[in-house]
């Protein structure tokens, strides 16, 4: 994992924070920049940045049962864009007595932000509105505006410490892998999902565990793995009551020791 940075000298260094709610309860977040410049119509990617207190922990972009995923509201100059936030792989954690998907480990939610070929301006600023629910025993909702102020350059200007911590969330992002596929057995809607999975080398799936990109399974649904004749693994576990309708694929990161997979099983036609 990576090193605990310095919050306070980050946020002097590149953020302005202004608080829009109480005072974060259970974590320390900051907004971080790989570069302290920014070169017209060259993309560079900022995270956000959380530090949670022992025993608490924030949510995945699908948090299962209980929890609300942090979430970044962006208001960016003129030709600015700012891609969906890429999410390194959850933990298993619980909201009290409660299975969900979340962190407890100190993480880091990477954005893209592409600057337009001209810009004007000797500076700009990205200003990121973001909520989150940060949970232990009990949960405390949270909000910030956190303001990166970047000056405009004809080169980057890497920031060496916030560079190493996004440097480090990018190895967390789960990718897929050819060695790995599958299938819904099961249909769109049906109560019980069946997944075929295909391994490489034999890997073994009795421990693994699925989390479900768009909460089509849910956190507190038993998930068997079942080898089969072939070689494959056979999921089964219950739909979540609120899963989207009409699915064509399931969209999941694969838990398999210290494994993190993404994997797209499409549903027959």
């Amino acid at each position: 994992m990576p090193p605990k940075i310095q919050l306070a000298s980050l946020c002097l260094a590149l953020a302005t924070v202004t608080v829009q709610a109480e005072a974060a309860k259970g974590l320390e977040i900051a907004l971080i920049s790989e570069t302290t410049t920014v070169v017209p119509g060259e993309p560079f990617t900022v995270g956000l940045h959380i530090e949670h207190d022992a025993g608490f922990h924030t949510y995945w972009k699908n948090p299962g049962i209980v929890g609300m995923a942090t979430a970044i509201d962006w208001t960016l100059p003129a030709g600015f864009t700012a891609s969906e936030i890429r999410w390194p792989y959850p933990e298993l954690t619980k909201m009290a007595q409660h299975p969900c998907h979340g962190y407890e480990r100190d993480v880091t939610l990477l954005v893209t932000i592409t600057p337009p070929k001209e810009i004007a301006s000797r500076t700009v600023s990205l200003q990121a509105a973001t909520r989150w629910m940060c949970c232990a025993d009990q949960c405390s909702p949270g909000a910030q505006t956190l303001t990166l102020d970047l000056k405009v350059s004809d080169s980057p200007t890497p920031d060496p410490a916030a560079a190493k911590v996004i440097a480090q969330a990018q190895q967390e992002i789960p990718q897929s892998s050819k060695a790995w596929s599958g299938a819904v057995l099961s249909g769109p809607n049906e109560p019980v999902v069946r997944i075929q999975i295909n391994t490489p080398h034999d890997a073994d799936l009795s421990e693994a565990y699925l989390f479900s990109c768009d909460g089509q399974i849910s956190s507190d649904k038993k998930q068997t793995f079942t080898r089969r004749a072939d070689g494959s693994w056979l999921l089964t576990t219950e739909r979540s009551a609120f899963s989207p309708k009409n699915p064509k694929q399931l969209s999941a990161v694969l838990k398999v020791g210290t494994h993190h997979i993404l994997i797209h099983p499409k549903y027959s036609p």
